[in-house]
C-alpha cells in the first residue's frame, strides 16, 4: 500500500510538473479577462487534489496574489479619487453658497436702486432721466439736421464748381483751337511772303 501511495505521489508530482506550464499560462490568460473571484474559482478548479488537500502551483499562486494586490491597489486608488472628488464637490458647494449670498446681496441692492438711475455717479429719478435723454435726443437731432444742410449746401457748391470748371475747360479748348488755326494761318502767310521775296 505504501509503495502504491509512493508511486501515486511520484505520478502526481510528475503530472503536476508536466502540466504546470499550461496551468500558469492559463492563469495568466484568465487573469486578463476575469475578476478576482473568477480567478480564485479557476485556480481551485485547475488545481490537483492530493488526499483531502488541493495542490496549487506556486506560479499560479504568485500570479493570483499579484492580481489580487493589483486589484486592491486599483480599488484604493479609485476610493482616493472618489474621496478627492467628494472633497472637491464639498468645496464647490461652499463656494456656491458664498456666491448665492453675494447674489442675494446684489439683488437686494438692485431692488433698492430700481426706482432711481445713476447718471455720472449721481442717483436721479426716472422722470428727470427721461427728460435729460429727450433733451439730448433733440439736441443731437438738431445737430444732425444742421450737418445735413451744410453737407447739402457743400454738395451744391461742389457741383456748381465742377460745372463752371467744365465750362472753363471748354472755353479754353475752343480758344486753343482758334489760336492754333490762327498760328497755322500766320505761318502760311509768312511762308508765302518768304517765297515771294525769294522769287524776286
Amino acid at each position: 500500500m505504501k509503495k502504491f501511495q509512493g508511486s501515486l505521489r511520484k505520478c502526481l508530482l510528475g503530472l503536476v510538473i508536466l502540466i504546470s506550464p499550461f496551468l500558469s499560462w492559463g492563469i495568466e490568460a484568465i487573469s486578463d479577462t476575469t475578476d478576482i473571484k473568477g480567478q480564485f474559482e479557476y485556480l481551485y478548479k485547475t488545481s490537483n487534489r492530493y488526499e483531502q488537500y488541493k495542490v496549487i502551483l506556486i506560479d499560479a499562486y504568485n500570479q493570483l496574489k499579484e492580481n489580487s494586490l493589483d486589484s486592491i491597489n486599483m480599488y484604493k486608488s479609485e476610493i482616493n479619487g472618489l474621496q478627492n472628488e467628494i472633497n472637491g464637490l464639498n468645496d464647490d458647494l461652499f463656494t456656491q453658497k458664498d456666491e448665492i449670498e453675494q447674489l442675494n446681496d446684489r439683488l437686494e441692492s438692485a431692488l433698492n436702486a430700481e426706482n432711481s438711475i445713476g447718471l455720472l455717479g449721481v442717483q436721479i429719478t426716472k422722470g428727470v432721466y427721461n427728460l435729460i435723454m429727450w433733451v439730448l435726443v433733440l439736441i443731437l437731432s438738431g445737430i444732425s439736421v444742421i450737418v445735413m444742410l451744410l453737407y447739402k449746401r457743400g454738395h451744391q457748391v461742389v457741383r456748381s464748381t465742377k460745372e463752371r470748371l467744365a465750362e472753363v475747360k471748354q472755353e479754353f479748348e475752343t480758344h486753343r483751337k482758334n489760336t492754333l488755326v490762327r498760328e497755322q494761318k500766320l505761318a502760311r502767310e509768312l511762308m508765302d511772303v518768304k517765297l515771294k521775296h525769294k522769287s524776286r
